[in-house]
């Protein structure tokens, strides 16, 4: 057992420390040494005492833990690319087919396609209404959807947390991909043979016992944290790994609104496929494995992984420092702030009435938030690092999300959805750096239970988002679209609440108690 010591007035100068302690005497750090080493660090990034803020001295990156990060940005960023490509062309084309059923032979007379979504002509209300019914009907289907997808999501994403600690990272990349590429040709089988809709829930299956996004977003933020140093340096490698995803999905959106224009909705999802295909070849001859031999944990049985996923946050652990109060509130915030996410009829919202926007137009303001986002990962996340610690960069992160849904709640013309995405532009930061902290409070060998965790949050809050949220869309577009949004805003201002509630407690508990960061026996 080691031991660091330091003044009380070191210690004051350390802005936005996670834990800490003034003791009488001298204050003590430290850290337990085994097999299996845990990190020694505050849970929160800071600054180092006596340095002013930006200057500490941190574990950097490795040549070869660069090459692996890079690789995996780019598996992951094409496939994130495909995916956006398949679900704007998937969610526009069953938007369609439901048009078709309502309108039957009456269809052909509306001028209602990928180019003008809206009705123009003199039975405009007559048609609106009806057009409603269809927005009422794919918003049901894809609660189904939802069903099909996310039931056998949730117990995917436990296994692959579990196994990620015991036979290693690369099945986090792998098993998803391959349910992407699954869902993306059937999709295209059943858009360009014109099969029933309802054969999409073959792919749906698939992609769910694969792990659907959840599982590919744990991998790349296990395989960021394996590769990075411990403090601010992991935080912005996970900002980076986001920005970097959603920077390719932002400009796929747009390509995927000429590409719809031009070719129909069939090709744009033949084309993920072919991608998605690419994204396997790479992933299985070019990343490598990152958990050593020596950290992987003996075999768990299904029931002992599965309380070790949940251990977090309903258990006291033998470490004193894993505090359930701290788990449970990151939790809680990650999962009211996902429902921004998983909710899915930004597509519906805008094609319609008062919008009416063309499948070009969806994916220039898409293109237009993703890359200010980018500018506010890659330039001004330095500069808030400089001068604010990350829980209260996930406050500023809160607050940027919640005001841009109260905009969208009301919003009636084109301007208001560009200053909705203008006021959100921090929104994005929130995610990688709350799975930076979390990843800081446990040791190597336990970071796949924590994300597995952390992707069951995300699993839930898609069920909440698709069952909750879908169906409130489709029972309320009658008579106000953007109601959806002001309850999501809602959401979002009470994970703000328990944000600041969070770092009210850690910055109390700063002034009474170190922390041991150390590897919990077994």
């Amino acid at each position: 057992m080691t031991s660091k010591t330091g003044s009380s007035s070191d210690l004051v100068d350390s802005e936005g420390a996670y834990l800490g302690a003034t003791l009488k005497h001298k204050n003590v750090l430290r850290r337990t040494i085994n097999e299996d080493v845990g990190e020694e660090e505050p849970l929160l990034a800071s600054d180092q005492p006596g340095k002013s803020p930006g200057t500490e001295r941190e574990e950097g990156v490795t040549k070869s833990g660069a090459i692996n990060i890079a690789t995996s940005m780019i598996v992951v960023s094409l496939a994130m690319a495909s995916y956006s490509i398949f679900s704007d062309a998937m969610s526009q084309w069953i938007y369609v087919e439901f048009e078709n059923q309502v309108l039957g032979a009456n269809a052909s007379l509306i001028n209602s396609t990928a180019s003008n979504p809206c009705v123009k002509d003199n039975q405009t209300d007559l048609w609106a209404k009806e057009l409603d019914k269809a927005q009422s009907l794919a918003s049901r289907f894809s609660i189904y959807a939802m069903i099909v997808t996310l039931l056998p999501a949730f117990f995917t994403n436990l296994l692959l947390g579990i196994y990620a600690d015991q036979i290693g990272r690369r099945i986090l990349f792998l098993a998803p991909l391959i349910g992407l590429f699954i869902r993306a040709f059937v999709g295209f089988v059943v858009a360009f043979w014109k099969l029933s809709i309802y054969w999409n829930f073959v792919g749906m299956a698939c992609i769910g016992l694969t792990g659907h996004l959840p599982a590919i977003f744990m991998g790349i933020y296990v395989y960021t944290a394996d590769n990075t140093g411990h403090k601010k340096s992991r935080s912005f490698g996970m900002v980076i790994a986001q920005t970097a995803i959603n920077v390719c999905f932002s400009l796929s959106h747009l390509a995927v609104g000429y590409f719809i224009d031009a070719k129909g909705y069939a090709w744009p999802m033949f084309t993920a496929s072919v991608i998605l295909a690419f994204c396997l070849v790479i992933c299985y001859f070019f990343l490598k494995e990152t958990l050593e031999t020596a950290k992987k944990t003996r075999k768990k049985t299904f029931t002992e992984g599965f309380k070790e996923v949940f251990s977090f946050y309903i258990t006291k652990g033998k470490n004193s420092n894993y505090r359930r109060l701290d788990f449970s509130l990151l939790g809680l915030v990650f999962f009211l702030f996902s429902t921004c996410l998983g909710v899915s009829i930004q597509s519906m919202f805008l094609m319609n009435e008062p919008l009416c926007w063309s499948s070009i137009k969806i994916g220039q303001v898409t293109t237009y938030q993703g890359l200010l986002g980018a500018f506010t990962s890659l330039v001004l996340m330095k500069a808030l690092q400089r001068c604010l610690s990350d829980d209260v960069i996930c406050i500023v992160s809160l607050v940027s999300a919640a005001a841009s849904r109260f905009v969208l709640a009301f919003a009636q013309y084109d301007w208001m959805i560009y200053v909705a995405y203008t006021v959100g532009m921090f929104e994005l930061l929130l995610l990688p750096i709350i799975r930076a902290i979390l990843s800081r409070m446990v040791p190597v060998n336990n970071r796949g239970s924590l994300f597995a965790s952390v992707a069951v949050i995300e699993v839930a809050t898609f069920v909440v988002a698709g069952a909750g949220f879908d169906a409130l869309y489709s029972f309320t577009v009658s008579f106000w679209h953007g109601l959806t949004y002001l309850v999501i805003a809602c959401c979002v201002s009470l994970a703000t609440g328990l944000m600041i509630l969070f770092t009210v407690t850690v910055r109390k508990r700063h002034l009474t108690r170190v922390v041991d960061v150390q590897e919990v026996s077994e």
